[in-house]
């Protein structure tokens, strides 16, 4: 299988990139032909600009984003990896998705409304927190978390989310802790292997 890794996490030793290194390294041991976006170690331009949409009106696509765009359609699986900053993903990946999941490449609208055009391809979200779950869970913040990426950004373009693991209290978990939760992403990989995708 093709899987492509969006990596989100400017710091090299933070736990999203023991994660992004687990991942790959079990991937790569099954099989799995592995490509990495790291957005931070690429110096992505998050920024969508006045000039992107004056290429996008002549039927054109700036190069970075094309380039992007060349790596989706490769993939069969995409895996994200990112933290949770303000209650949403960072801003380097939602300017990510403004710019490389656009009108015309990911999804184009109808008489019937919008119609995604990635189907057939599925996604693992693995999300870390800073705040214990318990402390989501009394605000109700998870839920929109996940409605945000699984809905109104991956289904919206017909990628199917298989699973969406959160990882909560990161910084402040033990070591041990933290060792169960990269054991955790194994057992989700090792599932979705089992079923063929």
């Amino acid at each position: 299988m093709k899987t492509l890794v969006i990596y989100t996490h400017p710091n090299p030793a933070s736990f999203n990139a023991a994660i992004k290194e687990t991942v790959v390294n079990e991937l790569t041991s099954n099989g799995h032909e592995v490509k990495v976006r790291d957005l931070y170690a690429m110096n992505f331009n998050p920024i969508l600009s006045g000039e992107d949409f004056v290429q996008f009106s002549q039927n054109k696509t700036p190069a970075d984003i094309k380039a992007e765009q060349d790596v989706i359609a490769w993939a069969d699986q995409l895996v994200f990896i990112y933290p949770t900053w303000w209650t949403n993903m960072p801003a380097m990946l939602k300017g990510y998705i403004d710019r490389v999941l656009t009108n015309g490449f990911a999804f184009k609208y109808t008489e019937n409304g919008a119609e995604g055009l990635l189907n057939g391809k599925k996604a693992i979200i693995f999300q870390t927190t800073g705040q214990p779950k318990d402390s989501l869970e009394a605000y109700n913040l998870i839920s929109p978390l996940q409605i945000s990426m699984e809905m109104g950004t991956l289904a919206f373009t017909g990628i199917e989310t298989i699973a969406h693991p959160f990882f909560h209290g990161v910084p402040y978990v033990s070591d041990e802790d933290r060792k169960n939760m990269l054991d955790e992403v194994k057992q989700v990989l090792s599932k979705l292997e089992t079923v063929k995708l």
